[in-house]
């Protein structure tokens, strides 16, 4: 756990300290990782392995993680970075952040590109640099999984479960299926689950041990959560409050302020990103919504208990869809008959999502919105057994958890698509169930580890994304077609292909893109990249706060490529500089005379 806070520690440093000269390149990145690695190495010790005795429950969870995460992997090489948000905002900033040898802003229509929590990003950015392309931006999350599955591990042994208790919280972990789905792709979840996992496990310590050591790694560790994304700061402090106070052999006065400590490292770790934000928009956090207009606003524009009781039945009710059309509006029939009965709208625009309304529960194998059904009722299972066991430190950390849920669900409008922000909740509720089922009767934790397996065995192989097999298999579609999986809903891939093809034959190597009318802007800079690797990207037509940064590149640009652009004349009129105009579907190209 110290190794991976360290690792954070390296790739934070590395891309605020090499980007502060501009120079996020292969050399440095090559010369900064070699000289951590070998101190890193120097700084450890030897690992000490206990003799090995054969246990049945741990070998069937361990081959049954070992399956997974090599699946998972395969799924992860095969396929290129895909999902609709990786194409709008995850991706493109890396390739303008590559572009300009740094992380400072740059003009764009979509604040996400910029002002969102970039960690995740920073690794995505250094691989991406490293190997020179996107061969590598899915073992971000996939690396996340695996050190998640160790770390639920571990903490479930600081909370006194057993060797067999914690195969079983790993294996819990190893088989979510949202984290499945997750684990192979462009996202963050997580990536946040991991840094969350190791803050428990420091808080744990600082609260057993009292250690000012421990309160600056968990300092290290919180700070990089909030770092990743910002409903860290609505999981986070729960239970590692309740671990905190559950106590230990350390003072409850002392405890306080190591976790001051702890807090001033995390903001210290976030100040250049409150910073840059501060600058953007006056506020540390950014804009409340992504084109800074308020429109599609994150945040509940009113609170109280019926809006929070609201969302958490229906994020709730999103994680018990099932194949059963009868089961799943039988859920959707529960929620609108509490609703009625609270006297309160189930589509309330103060709380939900613009655009949005709420419906039956699905049985998604998709990493946006998979529900999580049986993992829930197992984790209900397992508080109350703690609860039976009276089991002070496990019950307030599960009660931590659901203080957590209750606070994304109470700031937070509800969204079809919200699932996946729970995934983090659930991985950090996997010791739990390794401490509860540690003393049950070796045939139910045999029985409960194969229906673990058998229940994921769907999200492995058939990601609605990426799949492992069928017609649409990473192992047989081309990686170029790949990039458009997630995108069906536009039927927009023609005109992807055609400006691809005008922009690679106008020997243009500066083109500017304009995203105002649609943002999945990375197939085409992707794409673009395949046919003439020099190419660089700027945005254009840029009027918001964001327009008073200096563009990624120097170069003033030879083409445009406006995405749905088509009919939108107001648009088209801000590039009259530009003499020739070509549809190409839905997009237009411009490109100036020669």
């Amino acid at each position: 756990m110290r190794r991976l806070v360290l690792f954070g520690a390296a790739l934070f440093l590395a891309t605020e300290l090499l980007g502060a000269f501009h120079q996020i390149q292969l050399g440095p990145l090559l010369v900064w990782w070699l000289a951590a690695a070998t101190a890193m190495v120097a700084m450890g010790r030897r690992p000490r392995f206990p003799g090995f005795l054969f246990d049945w429950v741990v070998g069937l969870c361990v081959a049954g993680i070992a399956v997974i995460l090599t699946l998972t992997a395969v799924t992860a090489a095969f396929s290129p970075p895909n999902s609709a948000d990786a194409m709008a905002y995850h991706m493109p900033r890396v390739v303008y952040w590559a572009e300009q040898g740094s992380v400072r802003y740059f003009p764009t229509p979509y604040f996400n590109q910029i002002m969102l929590q970039p960690l995740a990003e920073y690794l995505m950015l250094q691989t991406y640099v490293l190997s020179g392309g996107d061969r590598f931006i899915n073992f971000v999350q996939w690396f996340a999984s695996l050190a998640s599955v160790v770390g639920v591990a571990a903490v479930a042994k600081a909370l006194g479960a057993g060797s067999r208790g914690q195969a079983m919280a790993a294996l819990f972990c190893a088989t979510l299926p949202a984290g499945i789905l997750a684990s192979s792709g462009a996202k963050n979840d997580y990536f946040l689950a991991m840094w969350l996992v190791a803050a428990v496990w420091f808080a744990l310590r600082v609260a057993r041990e009292g250690r000012l050591s421990d309160a600056l790694w968990l300092g290290g560790a919180l700070g990089f959560a909030w770092l990743t994304k910002a409903t860290a700061y609505l999981f986070a402090p729960f239970p590692i409050a309740a671990i905190l106070m559950a106590g230990g052999r350390a003072s409850l006065k002392r405890v306080a302020m190591l976790a001051v400590v702890a807090v001033g490292v995390a903001l210290g770790i976030n100040s250049p990103q409150y910073v840059r934000n501060y600058q953007l928009s006056g506020s540390v956090m950014g804009f409340d919504s992504a084109q800074g207009d308020g429109v599609y606003r994150w945040r509940n524009d009113n609170f109280g208990w019926r809006e929070t009781a609201s969302n958490v039945m229906r994020n709730l009710a999103d994680q018990m869809g099932a194949r059963s059309s009868g089961w799943n509006q039988g859920v959707y029939g529960l929620v609108l008959a509490a609703h009625r009965g609270l006297g309160i709208d189930v589509n309330d625009p103060a709380t939900t999502w613009h655009g949005s309304s709420y419906g039956p529960p699905v049985n998604a194998n998709h990493e946006a919105n998979a529900p999580n059904r049986w993992q829930l009722a197992v984790l209900f299972v397992a508080v109350c057994v703690l609860v039976w066991r009276r089991d002070l430190v496990g019950v307030l950390y599960a009660l931590g958890l659901v203080c957590s849920c209750i606070a994304f669900c109470g700031y937070l409008k509800w969204q079809p698509f919200f699932a996946r922000l729970l995934l983090p909740l659930f991985v950090l509720g996997a010791p739990l169930v390794g401490v509860a089922l540690e003393r049950s009767r070796v045939w139910m934790q045999v029985a409960l580890c194969v229906f673990l397996l058998s229940n994921a065995r769907s999200a492995v192989v058939e990601n609605w994304v990426r799949p492992l097999k069928g017609p649409r298999s990473v192992l047989h579609v081309s990686r170029e077609m790949q990039y458009f999986a997630d995108m069906t809903q536009w039927d927009n891939r023609e005109s992807y292909l055609k400006t691809v093809d005008l922009l690679a034959r106008s020997d243009c190597n500066t083109v500017g893109i304009d995203i105002t009318d649609f943002q999945l802007e990375y197939p085409l800079q992707a794409l673009l990249r395949e046919r003439n690797p020099r190419v660089e990207f700027v945005h254009s037509g840029v009027t918001n706060a964001s327009g008073r940064y200096a563009p990624s590149v120097s170069a003033a640009p030879c083409a445009i490529a406006c995405l749905e652009c088509a009919g939108d004349d107001k648009r088209l009129s801000l590039y009259a500089d530009f003499g020739v105009r070509v549809a190409a579907g839905r997009f237009i190209v411009l490109l100036r005379r020669h």
